[in-house]
């Protein structure tokens, strides 16, 4: 996907968005998810726009296999992942897509390729899942690989305010790093900020892993 654009530092750059190759200098737009969300994100002066994928209906009896744009606990909404990305793919708006659900990976990747499969995408596109049992949740969901794009890998995690809480720990950024060794490739990692500092040592020891 968008190979030519692949790093969004690099496209921003060249559009004369930033000034510098620096992320600080990267705006977004998030929950950019409903048409009126959509619609303001792309009139504003964001650069990359993200949004939240799960299917219509998840977990009811009327659940399809529709990727809709929606963050929990909405499981319906006026905008489907095909519409959402025709109408932001004709802007020159990055774009993150957020899976809240596993059910929405497969068909929202069958939409990806087909786009990409008409040259309809020519922004850097990342694509987040939350794949690895983190801090204060008992499960995991699956690792997902696309190949083409920025992938940004995360960790279940759960906070709640003024109870204490684990940080991440080695085992899991371990974890992750064996994961994502050999992949392609760009990777970035999502990261829980409250729990963050606690956890550094952690952290940079997992950027270490890599010269990127």
């Amino acid at each position: 996907l968008a190979e030519q654009w692949g790093n969004l530092l690099d496209y921003c750059l060249q559009l004369g968005l930033i000034p510098e190759k620096d992320a600080i200098h990267v705006t977004w737009a998030h929950g950019a998810n409903s048409l009126r969300e959509m619609e303001e994100a792309l009139r504003g002066p964001a650069m990359v726009l993200e949004a939240d994928v799960t299917v219509e209906g998840l977990n009811t009896q009327n659940q399809t296999n529709v990727p809709i744009m929606a963050h929990p606990p909405a499981i319906y909404s006026d905008n489907t992942l095909q519409h959402w990305l025709n109408t932001v793919t004709q802007s020159q708006k990055g774009i993150k897509l957020d899976f809240k659900s596993l059910e929405s990976l497969s068909p929202s990747l069958d939409i990806l390729t087909a786009a990409d499969s008409q040259n309809q995408i020519n922004q850097p596109v990342w694509l987040n899942a939350d794949i690895l049992r983190g801090p204060n949740v008992p499960n995991f969901v699956q690792p997902v690989n696309f190949p083409t794009v920025t992938v940004s890998p995360g960790w279940l995690t759960l906070y709640v305010p003024l109870l204490a809480v684990k940080p991440y720990t080695q085992l899991m950024v371990e974890e992750m790093a064996a994961l994502v060794r050999d992949l392609p490739q760009r990777i970035t990692f999502p990261v829980r900020a409250v729990l963050l500092r606690a956890s550094w040592l952690h952290f940079s020891w997992l950027l270490s892993q890599s010269p990127r």
